[in-house]
This record gives structure tokens, sequence and C-alpha cells, in this order.
């Protein structure tokens, strides 16, 4: 242990004399300090060292643990994850990775990453009408290009598709597995030519006219149960569409640009008529399914079986006394 000179000693009167009075004060402090350590003292009786608060201060530290945040949760646990940029770029919106998006990638360019534009409509974008027909507007155009153009409904629609072959009683419907990526190229395709702004990508593949005909073959789908096969789509099957429509427009992150979800549950809410009178009604509660995690957990759970909706089959209408069956928007 090192010795501090004694104020009181000879040597320290004669280095004082000398002029070394630095020294002197350096010497003195240190053994001021020393003294502290070895009583425990801090300037006071029962107070605390310097040595020992930096140590509390760094043990209080590693008792801190950082809070964790619960995952958004979506189709698989290694999806869960986000990104975002204040910027305006690459994940401006909170948008969740897709297995089905990123497989895909080779053979549909529109699912590469792409720098999303940052939104620039605020207002709320009504569904344009003319009487119970749905049409075109100025709008609605410049509203599909401020998220991003077509690309981005073909995202969406591909997300859908990724969960609907998974759903319990959505899949039994598809009578054609060529991937998520295409079906929900041709369901985008027919979303963009009804927004408008980028020509007409459904007429143009050679489908127009053919959506009843895809729709009639999904009711008569082998995968279907022989007692439900030929049944029409009925009020759980249109609520298991929009829950699931509008989870994969929330994965992509077009929550967060409202005047787009807004319309889009407008939208939709519109067309699911066609296919079940009692549904459109059911829109609103739909697109606040998807956004409740306690919802898509129990989901998840239940083997992707919507048992809150799912109802057994009652009296059928039959093709002709149904005034939507020939109606193809």
């Amino acid at each position: 242990m090192k010795q501090y000179l004694n104020p009181l000693s000879e040597e320290f009167c004669n280095m004082a004399l000398a002029g070394k009075v630095k020294q002197l004060e350096a010497g003195f402090d240190k053994m001021i300090n020393a003294g502290r350590n070895k009583s425990g003292g801090g300037g006071g009786v029962g107070g605390t060292s310097t040595s020992r608060k930096k140590k509390m201060t760094t043990t209080k530290k590693t008792k801190k643990t950082k809070k964790k945040t619960k995952p958004y949760l979506t189709d698989s646990p290694h999806r869960h994850h986000h990104h975002k940029d204040s910027k305006g770029g690459q994940g401006y919106y909170v948008e969740v990775k897709s297995a089905a998006i990123e497989a895909n990638v080779a053979t549909c360019p529109f699912l590469r990453a792409k720098k999303w534009p940052k939104p620039t409509v605020t207002k709320r974008v009504p569904l344009a009408t003319k009487g119970f027909t749905h049409v075109r507007s100025e709008g609605i155009a410049i509203l599909l290009k401020d998220i991003g153009g077509g690309d981005r409904i073909r995202r969406i629609c591909t997300r859908f598709y990724e969960k609907a072959f998974q759903d319990q009683v959505l899949r039994t419907f598809m009578f054609e597995d060529d991937s998520a990526a295409h079906h929900g190229k041709r369901l985008a395709d027919w979303i963009i030519e009804k927004m408008g702004g980028e020509g007409e990508p459904w007429t143009d593949s050679g489908r127009l006219g053919l959506r009843q005909v895809s729709h009639s073959k999904a009711w008569y789908s082998e995968k279907r149960e022989p007692s439900k096969r030929g049944r029409r789509f009925k009020l759980d099957d249109c609520q298991i569409w929009m829950r699931l429509m509008f989870w994969a427009a929330r994965d992509e992150g077009m929550a967060q640009h409202k005047p787009f979800f807004n319309w889009y549950v407008d939208f939709i809410k519109h067309f699911i008529r066609v296919y079940e009178r009692t549904a459109p009604p059911y829109a609103e509660e739909s697109a606040a399914w998807s956004a409740k995690q306690e919802n898509i957990a129990a989901y998840i759970k239940d083997g992707r079986m919507m048992k809150d909706v799912i109802i057994e089959p009652s009296a059928e209408r039959g093709p002709y006394n149904d005034p939507y069956f020939f109606f193809d928007e």
C-alpha cells in the first residue's frame, strides 16, 4: 500500500519551502481519498464512496431489461419481421415478410421489393358508383398511384392467396394449384382495372367475362365435401374471404394508408353482394377482425378455422331465383 506524506512531517515542510506545491496537493488529495475509501465514508459519516457508487450504478443498469414487444402475428413465426423508413423509402409502410412473395419473385417480377412512395393522399376517397354499378374515377386512379401502383395490389392479393390456400374452408374452392402468386395476379388485375389509371390488365389478359365461370368451377371443386359440392358462396364463406383480404392488406402495411384502406373496405363491401346479398354489412366487422392479434392467434390455433362464423347449410337458393347469379360486373 502506498504511503502518503504526513502534512506535519519534516519532508512535507521541506517540499513546501522548495515550492513543490502541486506535488503536495496531488499527494494530499490521494491521502484524503484513500481515507474515504478505507472508512467507507463519502464526505460524511455513513456516506458512500465513489467506487461504491459506481459499482451500484453498474448493478442497477444490469438489472434493467429491455421490454419485449409482442410481434405482429401472421402466417408463421419466421415472418414476424418489420422495418420502417420514415423517409418514405422501402418499407415506409410497416410490412410483414411473405414466404409466397419471396418464393415467387423469379416468376413474378412485380413481386420484387420496391421503394414505395410516401403517401400524398390524405383525404377519404369515396367509392365511385353510378346507380348500383361501380365506375372508375380520377380520384381512385390517383389513389392507386399513391400506394405504389398496381404492383402493390398484386402483392396484397398474393398475400391473400397465401392465406387462403391454408384456410380450412377457402382452400376447398381452389380447383387450380398454380401458386398464390398466379392466383394473386389474376385477382389483382381485375381490381387494378376497376380502379383505373393503368389500362385494362384484366381485359387484356383475355379473361373478361370468365370470372363467373371460374367461380362456378370453385363451387363444384372436387376438394369440397360431396354434400356441399355445387353450393354457392354463402355468408360464412364471404366473411372468411373478407377477413383474409383485409388481413393481407394489413400485412402489406396498407392499413397505415387510411384513405386507401377505407376505400378498400368500401370496394370489397360493394362487390361482395354479388355472391351473398347479406354479406355487405359484415365488411367493417371483417376489417376490424383483422386488426386484433387475439383473433389471428385464435384462428391459427384452431387450425385456420373461423369457428365463430361457420354455419351449417340451410335452405339453399336455386340459381334461377337468385338475382345475382348471372351478374358479372
